[in-house]
């Protein structure tokens, strides 16, 4: 890879000193090179794409596109995801907090249609307050008091609430995997096993037709939280939720969240 050349110097000069030049060939390095690249590529664990899942209604049973993204008025939940601000009363500064930030985050929600069968606008768009269907949720998830209590206004609650008949069944199968009924669950590979048969038949119980269930639109403000979002999503796969969406906030939304703060801030 180096070759060194020497020359004699002045040969007519007594004890001239003799100069050597050195080059090294560094063509053999590319190949070294390309070996380590294709260790490197064939050796290195890649690092896996965290993503969240989420488990989407199919649209196969729809006689009617134009209903594809409407519900029935008995199962519709909407939740509205909202967030404000924290600031210190004395100082003004913005308070930080190390899970939530600088943000409180608001949940929102009603039932059916917007202001019930009669709407929230009356004639000439007039706002009709006594309309308002709004509920404030006092907490994202599940919080318990106490005396073990579950909040009567928890998010998660009002979910479970509309999806109990899931839920029970979903309970009751669970039941079994603790008790081996969907095989023993002594080693690594057994387990991954009866899970696999446990999730088979809890996906048949969330599209089982006959059970009453919600389905969840979630709406977001321009002050929501990721994070927000991302709670609300989690509670979804908590409470087995097997038809939810995101969507846009509607200008009715905007006026039945402005009318609910004008009366109870």
């Amino acid at each position: 890879m180096a070759e060194v050349q020497q020359s004699g110097g002045d040969s007519g000069k007594k004890g001239a000193q003799k100069k050597m030049q050195i080059r090294v060939d560094f063509t053999p390095m590319v190949d070294m090179n390309m070996l380590l690249i294709t260790f490197f590529m064939l050796c290195t664990t890649m690092i896996k794409s965290q993503t969240l899942t989420i488990a989407l209604p199919t649209n196969e049973k729809v006689q009617n596109e134009e209903n594809m993204s409407q519900a029935s008025a008995d199962d519709a939940v909407t939740i509205i995801l909202d967030a404000k601000k924290v600031t210190d009363p004395k100082t003004g500064n913005l308070v930080v907090d190390s899970v939530n930030g600088n943000v409180v985050n608001e949940v929102y929600y009603y039932f059916g249609k917007p202001g019930g069968d009669a709407g929230m606008l009356g004639a000439g768009g007039v706002v009709l307050s006594e309309n308002n269907n709004l509920q404030k949720s006092e907490f994202l998830t599940d919080e318990v008091n106490s005396v073990g209590e579950h909040s009567a206004r928890g998010i998660r609650k009002i979910i479970q609430e509309r999806n109990k008949d899931v839920l029970k069944e979903i309970k009751a199968i669970k039941k079994q995997l603790e008790e081996g009924k969907f095989g023993p669950l002594e080693t690594k590979d057994q387990r991954e096993e009866a899970m696999a048969k446990y999730n088979e038949a809890a996906s048949k119980i969330r599209k089982n037709e006959d059970l009453k269930k919600p389905v969840i639109i979630i709406k977001c403000t321009p002050q929501a939280s990721y994070r927000g979002l991302v709670d609300v999503l989690d509670e979804m796969q908590i409470n087995s939720i097997s038809k939810y969406q995101i969507d846009n906030m509607t200008d009715v939304d905007v006026v039945m969240l402005d009318d609910y703060r004008k009366h109870h801030n």
